[in-house]
């Protein structure tokens, strides 16, 4: 599909290297982030940047985490039902 700017384009092709997003399904998300506020999509990427830079995989269980430990393996009930059992 030919786009009115490279701009366009670029985006719709990163878009569609998500998994499930196609041509089409792309072109909608980068034409309903054109047509949200600035702040608003400035707020999306930088949640996006953010996780890919500070996600953290738990040094136990390998669980996605926002510490090196998650709250799961930290938890001390956890320890105390895994002895009961």
């Amino acid at each position: 599909m030919k786009y009115s700017s490279k701009l366009i384009a670029d985006a719709v092709a990163e878009f569609q290297k998500l998994p499930g997003i196609g041509e089409k399904t792309a072109l909608r998300l980068v034409l309903h982030l054109l047509k949200q506020d600035k702040l608003k999509v400035s707020h999306f990427s930088d949640a996006v940047s953010r996780m890919r830079s500070e996600i953290k995989f738990c040094i136990n269980c390998n669980n996605i985490s926002d510490h090196e430990t998650c709250d799961i393996c930290i938890n001390p009930m956890r320890i105390i039902l895994w002895y009961a059992s």
